[in-house]
């Protein structure tokens, strides 16, 4: 309800997106965190949670593509990466595993 009032709140964007991760809607999630970024192109947060979306999804290099953006903004999503449920399937990809010893 809080998008009726003031569509612009970036962070009402994400806690939508939150909300249909949840429910497993990920595509919808993936297009809140798209819209809270077109408001706030650097809020770390949503491109965070477009990496777990995309790591729920097995799609590791747009998983690794999103973390690194939200880490270059915050860097305390590295160490979030590390222990997230959300990357659990791509927790053993090669390229996952580099990404994360990288950075």
């Amino acid at each position: 309800r809080a998008l009726e009032f003031k569509p612009d709140f970036h962070q009402a964007w994400v806690i939508r997106g939150v909300a249909l991760g949840i429910l497993g809607r990920l595509e919808e999630a993936i297009a809140s965190y798209d819209r809270a970024l077109e408001i706030n192109p650097n809020y770390a947060n949503a491109y965070y949670n477009k990496a777990c979306c995309y790591g729920l999804q097995n799609n590791v290099e747009l998983a690794i593509e999103n973390l690194q953006r939200a880490i270059n903004l915050d860097v305390k999503y590295q160490d979030m990466a590390k222990t997230d449920k959300d990357f659990e399937q791509i927790r053993g990809d090669e390229r996952f595993q580099s990404f994360l010893n990288r950075v």
